[in-house]
């Protein structure tokens, strides 16, 4: 596993430049990484890549649902509820076509993983009530940060996405949900430069690249990254 802490390291080792000047604190680094790594893996995805990386995704444990009206979500003229995240999500990955979500699970009443439950567009589920069916089936869709499923007794359940930023402490560790799961406090407190950097392993050159390119070009207003040591030293003798 490489933590964002290896990832600026590498950054910093790439170019002299990048490792002595105190206006590029890690935070900046980590953000324009975070930026590299994103538009790669949204290539990736669009290309059908990446779907199964296990690496790549993030396990939220357990979710807390509440019941909403489905007229809470826009374009919708209904009187029925549906279910609702608790909180908002932090952003979720996207390809060209679709959000970056492996699986979302319902969790029954025991705190055990139910059933995947399908994804379904706005526009499909508005398609479906127009039909006027007794049952929908139970599909799950995203909007507004919110993610929502359409049967209102699904309490808690298991998300699976690709989050190219770190999840916040309240939503990983929701202690609201009822999944007799236990806090493991190394994880709760571990310091978000060891943290796990999202990306899969053949991207890594090309984000590390990205990133530091772009920094010079912003910093020191570089049109190429050099790396060798005696562009290094061309370098910092001409400024």
């Amino acid at each position: 596993m490489s933590t964002n802490r290896d990832y600026i390291s590498e950054v910093r080792s790439s170019h002299r430049l990048l490792s002595a000047d105190a206006r590029i604190n890690d935070r900046t680094v980590l953000s324009m990484l975070r930026t590299s790594a994103q538009l790669l893996v949204k290539r990736e995805l669009s290309l059908r890549r990446l779907t199964n990386t296990d690496s790549l995704y993030t396990t939220i444990p357990c979710l807390t649902m509440k019941s909403v009206p489905l007229s809470e979500c826009a374009g919708f003229v209904d009187p029925m509820n549906i279910a609702r995240t608790k909180y908002k999500l932090p952003k979720i990955g996207e390809s060209n076509y679709q959000y970056a979500i492996q699986g979302v699970y319902s969790i029954n009443a025991l705190g055990g993983i139910g059933k995947k439950l399908k994804e379904v567009t706005v526009n499909r589920l508005n398609n479906l009530l127009k039909l006027d069916i007794k049952k929908i089936e139970d599909y799950y869709f995203v909007t507004d940060d919110y993610l929502y499923i359409t049967n209102e007794d699904v309490q808690a359940i298991r998300l699976v996405a690709y989050f190219p930023y770190d999840v916040p402490n309240e939503i990983m560790f929701d202690e609201d949900c009822s999944c007799g799961k236990v806090i493991d406090l190394n994880e709760y407190c571990k310091n978000p430069l060891d943290k796990e950097f999202k990306c899969p392993g053949y991207l890594r050159e090309q984000v590390i690249g990205m990133t530091s390119k772009k920094l010079l070009e912003t910093y020191f207003k570089l049109p190429d990254d050099k790396t060798s040591d005696s562009n290094d030293d061309q370098s910092v003798n001409k400024k």
